[in-house]
């Protein structure tokens, strides 16, 4: 069959990656250059990513359960950071939106919540990186 679970998501998984650290990049550049455009597409970037990671952590996970059972799942730490990455997304978005006004008037909290975004790209580019390594394809 020409799709099936395992080719669709080694095409999915390059969403999340692409949108959501481009979304960073436009973040920072909205931050460094006040550019309220840039602001805009980077929630944008974030939201859309998000929604990818759903995407492609309910196909990875498909595909896991066709070889494994969900005790093993713990196991494989290239779903739980898939997983893990997904929901901090999602708390991302939840203060982003909800601290927006606070965002613009405290620069405390505008670091930390930069500094959580950075450390979930980079735990999204190392599950990545252990996704690639689980499926033999580094």
């Amino acid at each position: 069959m020409l799709f099936n679970l395992e080719n669709i998501h080694p095409l999915i998984i390059h969403f999340p990656i692409a949108l959501l650290s481009t979304a960073l990049l436009f973040d920072i550049l909205a931050s460094l250059l006040k550019i309220q455009d840039f602001k805009t597409v980077g929630l944008w970037c974030m939201i859309t990513g998000t929604i990818t990671c759903f995407l492609s952590n309910f196909t990875g996970l498909m595909i896991f359960l066709t070889g494994g059972s969900l005790q093993d799942l713990p196991k494989f730490t290239h779903a739980m950071l898939a997983w893990l990455v997904t929901v901090i997304f999602v708390v991302l978005i939840w203060l982003r939106i909800k601290l927006d006004i606070d965002f613009r008037y405290s620069r405390l909290k505008k670091i930390l919540f930069f500094c959580i975004y950075i450390v979930s790209v980079v735990i999204l580019f190392y599950g990545s990186h252990l996704g690639a390594k689980a499926a033999e394809r580094i």
